[in-house]
């Protein structure tokens, strides 16, 4: 009798928690970070146009783990939600879970554990191996994202925007920029150089062996031996005289078929200012990260950033702008101070002399952080993350204040974060929106790594925490990661592929109000934060870059580093 009770009894168990699970649907409107959150991390939430005042955290057996309340954060103008805002910081258990709210919805499940980032961080990296030019990506390391190698670039001619009538210039490897299979010095050395600066603070943040990439196995990071990739590309572009070509790409884009289906001529197209000095400062930093890996490449990549800088100093004001006949990527830009400063903090850090201190010291930057175009404006922040990371080359005074700017900066993104409804900094959605907060992101840990005060760590959780689908969109906005993926990014390869799922590890630019592709795109809001279609024809929200992916890099690993 008593062996039929405690059947009877667990059978009621068993069916009343069948009955809880059936009586929950999943809600889009509960957003969480898809990917999950660190043990020890801040742990939050948002909930959408739902009136509720509460929520639970249940795990794999719809066993309530934590139990907690919303609050009511008003009406987010950039989304015109009412949001309200949830945090359960204090569940620490390992496992996965999902949000429950007003006992009937429920959101995607997500993971508490430790290393939580690490296979987003080498999908990131692993990502600029997808893009390498000239280059095949065999079955072994691609998986069924293996090709053929396409735009050898052994022969490419010179446009005459380059200062040559004629001729051609062996210019093989490097990544491609983006969606398209262009090849730009500019965007090419702000994204070497934002992972660069992971290698510096944590030189085995990736270790070798991780990546599974051709260079796998030979003693070096493979993350160095990836970006070393993309440097050897960048050091064929300078002319014999220091000044650098500005970018190697036909003279439209080519339509979405496989690198080795595009026919385009290949062209060298430009020389300027603002190439040649990037191309300066990123081989000036690289040159001493790679002086106990590669000494003989550090001298040569030294010897050729000098050349640059006195070009350049000579030929301050050389703009570029697309030729007439000319219309792929322009990455134009007619402000060269920032360009400078950037060039003269990593020669004056990896040569130590004078006359690039004084330059500094002669043509001070304002230290903000400037929306949009990264690959115009952050530049002089990496300088700055640069000189608090090297504090010796300069004077006990100077370090001080650049110390003190960079934590007023990081506080100034803090308070912004306070006063959003979504805990991001971000108020305006334009081009790249995403790596706007990447960036800021990448501010607030640096900021960490100066002063270890917690709250700038918080800070780059709460924006990964966005780009992983605590966003109006609730979409995962790394390829191949979370329950609601992007899956038609605006990337050749992947659309042109005979895979399903595109390929994975690339951050998708995000919301974008200017909506430049709205005669090919139908988006379905009209508010800033929504202004995103995962459709392939979307280059205005949906296309991946390089230098999207390049604090992405740099905030997962520095995460991985510091939260375990």
């Amino acid at each position: 009798m008593k062996k039929n009770v405690i059947i009877i009894s667990l059978l009621i168990l068993v069916n009343s928690c069948k009955v809880a699970v059936e009586k929950t649907s999943i809600s889009e409107n509960i957003r969480v970070n898809q990917v999950g959150y660190y043990p020890n991390g801040t742990k939050q939430f948002v909930v959408t146009d739902i009136r509720a005042s509460s929520f639970k955290v249940v795990d794999e057996n719809n066993k309530v783990a934590f139990k907690g309340e919303l609050e009511n954060k008003g009406i987010w103008e950039a989304s015109g939600e009412q949001v309200y805002f949830g945090d359960f910081s204090m569940l620490k258990s390992p496992g996965v879970y999902s949000i429950i709210v007003n006992d009937t919805l429920q959101s995607y499940s997500f993971k508490i554990k430790e290393n939580l980032y690490k296979d987003a961080l080498y999908a990131a990296v692993k990502s600029y191996y997808f893009q390498r030019s000239s280059f095949a990506i065999e079955n072994k390391f691609g998986s069924i994202y293996s090709r053929e190698a396409g735009h050898m670039d052994t022969a490419a001619v010179f446009h005459p925007s380059s200062g040559h009538s004629k001729g051609t210039l062996n210019s093989t490897g490097g990544w491609y920029d983006a969606g398209d299979y262009g090849k730009y010095i500019v965007n090419g050395a702000i994204s070497v150089g934002q992972m660069l600066q992971l290698v510096e603070q944590y030189p085995m943040a990736i270790s070798d062996n991780s990546l599974n990439i051709p260079e796998s196995g030979n003693g070096v990071s493979d993350l160095l031996d990836e970006l070393k990739y993309e440097l050897d590309w960048i050091l064929t572009m300078q002319d014999v005289d220091g000044g650098v070509y500005h970018k190697l790409t036909s003279k439209t884009f080519c339509g979405f078929v496989m690198p080795k289906d595009d026919t385009d001529e290949r062209m060298i197209i430009g020389k300027g200012t603002a190439a040649t000095l990037n191309f300066a400062a990123v081989l000036a930093q690289a040159s001493r990260i790679f002086q106990k890996v590669d000494a003989n490449w550090s001298v040569k990549a030294l010897e050729a950033s000098e050349k640059a800088w006195n070009w350049a100093v000579k030929n301050n004001n050389v703009p570029f702008n697309n030729p007439a006949d000319v219309s792929t990527g322009p990455y134009d830009d007619t402000v060269f101070s920032d360009d400078f400063y950037w060039a003269a903090t990593e020669l004056l850090i990896t040569t130590k002399k004078e006359a690039y201190s004084t330059y500094l010291t002669e043509n001070e930057e304002p230290f903000i952080h400037e929306l949009t175009n990264s690959w115009k404006f952050f530049v002089r922040n990496i300088a700055f993350q640069s000189l608090v990371e090297n504090k010796e080359v300069l004077d006990e005074s100077t370090a001080t204040l650049m110390v003190s700017n960079q934590l007023k900066l990081a506080d100034e993104i803090l308070l912004k974060i306070s006063n959003n409804p979504y805990a991001i900094a971000l108020d305006r959605f334009e081009w790249g929106s995403n790596s706007d907060l990447l960036n800021q992101a990448m501010v607030l840990c640096v900021a960490h790594r100066l002063s270890n005060d917690e709250k700038y760590v918080v800070g780059a959780e709460q924006i990964t925490d966005y780009i992983f689908g605590k966003n109006a969109t609730g979409y995962c906005f790394l390829t191949g990661f979370g329950t609601k993926k992007v899956q038609f990014p605006h990337h050749r390869p992947s659309g042109a592929d005979i895979v399903v799922e595109p390929i994975p590890g690339f951050v998708v630019g995000g919301p974008n109000k200017d909506k430049q592709d709205a005669n090919e795109v139908s988006y379905a809001s009209i508010y800033p934060a929504k202004s995103y279609q995962d459709v392939e024809s979307s280059y205005a929200s949906n296309e991946v870059c390089l230098n999207w992916n390049a604090p992405a890099v740099y905030v997962l690993g520095y995460l991985e580093q510091v939260r375990k």
